[in-house]
């Protein structure tokens, strides 16, 4: 196994800095031309990070010509000439035009001046920081998180809140709660987050496919019954970028309250909304009584916080507290405290203010890019959220990646959100990480290869 260091900490992706390490390494001559290295599903178990991480590390290298990718053969360091090295004179190595890492570009950080009264809260001599927290967070930060739910329309108590560490521990959290309740399966759309199914069988749950389509959707549920969950992003759904319509979402609760199943919203970029109309969330509707909520700020506002939230009913609150008890414990006190500051100092409606404008900014700018080089095999625009499913046909996903990274853009594969691992023509697209300029770039290329 490769040993990298990683500063989860740095701005800079955690891809990126697996590629540089390793490119570092190449070039001094600590991986040899020819040498085979571990695949990214081994790489990503060694190093602790998700496989389309270590899939953008390896697509970045293979940009640069450091490495190359022989089918089933494995992924070697490439030869060198007389130990020439593949840069010349040290000049620095091109940036790929990231489409796929969904980290934050800086300007979508918080503002630098909202630390002004963090250092304050700090200094207030505030004990409470330092001591121990509830299991379910603190009280003061578990309102606020209440009141800022309601923005997104949820009638919730803060007694039905827990705090968690970011959206993953909620869905890790959230699974094993119901499968404690008795759930024994997890409907899937055929293309979703793909943690999520991975989560639930490393739980002990079934995965099970349903239709992508709203109307099959629903009526697939029709068999399911009170021993069976199903996993949604119903806002600017991850990968593709869709939100399901208000009546689907009611369908979807009639059928939930009529046959018994619970539903997990995943709502993590439910609050970047830039679409004319308001979709609410789930938890929001009448009858959503069987949904359990999960929200985040872990990716596009405070990635280094790693902070996210559950709402969920009576029936499941118990079990999950107990389960996070067991497992992790309770957010660290020192950040529910920054985050409580955050919240109160109107930071957080602030960042979310500037950043649907800037990614709305984006959105449009590089749709609009795309429909100049791609006619009508541009993707739709989304009514929110960061991610575009672009056709790559004839182009397998996992083909047209590897053929966009050799011209230095870094996507996602449509084959990795595949739940039933089917080819998908397709790849995943996301405007977090480049500005306009970029994307401009980026759109020009995606032209030259699915254009023709």
């Amino acid at each position: 196994m490769l040993e990298v260091p990683l500063d989860r900490r740095d701005r800079a992706p955690l891809y990126r800095q697996i590629a540089q390490h390793l490119s570092r390494m190449i070039e001094r001559g600590a991986l040899a031309p020819g040498q085979k290295l571990p695949s990214a599903r081994e790489l990503a178990s060694s190093l602790g990070v998700s496989r389309t991480t270590a899939n953008l590390a390896y697509d970045a290298l293979e940009g640069e010509g450091r490495i190359r990718v022989r089918g089933r053969s494995g992924t070697f360091v490439v030869s060198r000439p007389d130990g020439e090295p593949l840069v010349s004179g040290g000049a620095p190595l091109p940036q790929p035009l990231d489409l796929a890492s969904g980290e934050p570009s800086p300007d979508l950080l918080p503002d630098p001046s909202h630390l002004r009264f963090l250092r304050e809260g700090l200094g207030e001599g505030d004990l409470s920081l330092f001591a121990p927290s509830p299991v379910p967070g603190r009280e003061a930060l578990r309102r606020a998180l209440v009141r800022h739910a309601a923005t997104r329309g949820i009638p919730a108590r803060w007694e039905d809140l827990v705090v968690t560490s970011g959206g993953q521990e909620g869905l890790c959290l959230a699974f094993e709660a119901l499968k404690s309740l008795g759930v024994r399966r997890v409907f899937f759309e055929e293309l979703t987050y793909p943690d999520a199914p991975r989560i639930a069988r490393g739980v002990g749950l079934s995965a099970c496919p349903l239709p992508f389509e709203e109307a099959p959707l629903v009526e697939a549920l029709g068999e399911a019954g009170p021993g069976d969950g199903v996993y949604l992003v119903p806002s600017f759904h991850n990968p593709t970028g869709r939100t399901l319509s208000v009546e689907a979402r009611k369908a979807l609760l009639e059928r939930s309250a009529a046959r018994g199943f619970w539903i997990l919203e995943d709502d993590t970029y439910g609050e970047l909304r830039y679409g004319e109309t308001s979709v609410p969330a789930l938890k929001a509707l009448e009858g959503s009584d069987r949904v359990v909520y999960v929200g985040s700020f872990s990716q596009v506002l405070l990635p280094g916080w790693r902070t996210g939230y559950v709402l969920a009913p009576e029936a499941v609150l118990g079990p999950l507290c107990a389960l996070k008890a067991l497992r992790v414990g309770a957010l660290s006190s020192l950040v529910q405290g920054l985050v409580l500051r955050f919240l109160e100092g109107g930071g957080l409606e602030d960042a979310l203010s500037r950043n649907r404008g800037v990614l709305s900014h984006r959105m449009r700018r590089f749709r609009e890019a795309l429909r100049n080089v791609l006619g009508e095999r541009a993707p739709l625009l989304p009514e929110g959220g960061v991610f575009l499913w672009l056709d790559t046909a004839p182009f397998s996903g996992d083909k047209a990646r590897s053929l966009l990274a050799a011209r230095g853009v870094l996507v996602v594969s449509g084959q990795e959100f595949c739940l039933r691992r089917r080819t998908e023509r397709a790849v995943r697209l996301c405007v977090a990480r480049l500005g306009l300029r970029e994307l401009d770039e980026a759109a020009g290329i995606l032209g030259t290869l699915v254009g023709r």
